[in-house]
């Protein structure tokens, strides 16, 4: 939901533009802006999206699981102790 307001000067051209941009897309003026806004300042570039994904998947973010075996047994316990406390 949109909530807040923001307000803009263009000159004649700039808004002539807009519009016929806008009537081409077939969207409003305000709706073209903020696509725009949102493409520009918050949508992340490749590079930060890869930069992102290097960190996380570092060395220093690993994370170590124990074996598959002892996870099952582990699950299969509990649920065995709900079950019996039922």
């Amino acid at each position: 939901m949109l909530s807040k307001r923001v307000e803009i000067l263009l000159d004649p051209a700039e808004m002539e533009a807009l519009r016929r941009e806008a009537k081409k897309a077939k969207k409003s003026v305000g709706a073209l802006i903020r696509e725009a806004v949102k493409e520009k300042f918050l949508t992340p570039s490749p590079k930060d999206r890869k930069e992102a994904l290097k960190r996380l998947l570092s060395p220093e973010r690993a994370v170590s699981f124990p074996p598959w075996k002892k996870i099952q047994k582990e699950l299969e316990n509990s649920m065995r102790r709900g079950i019996e406390t039922d």
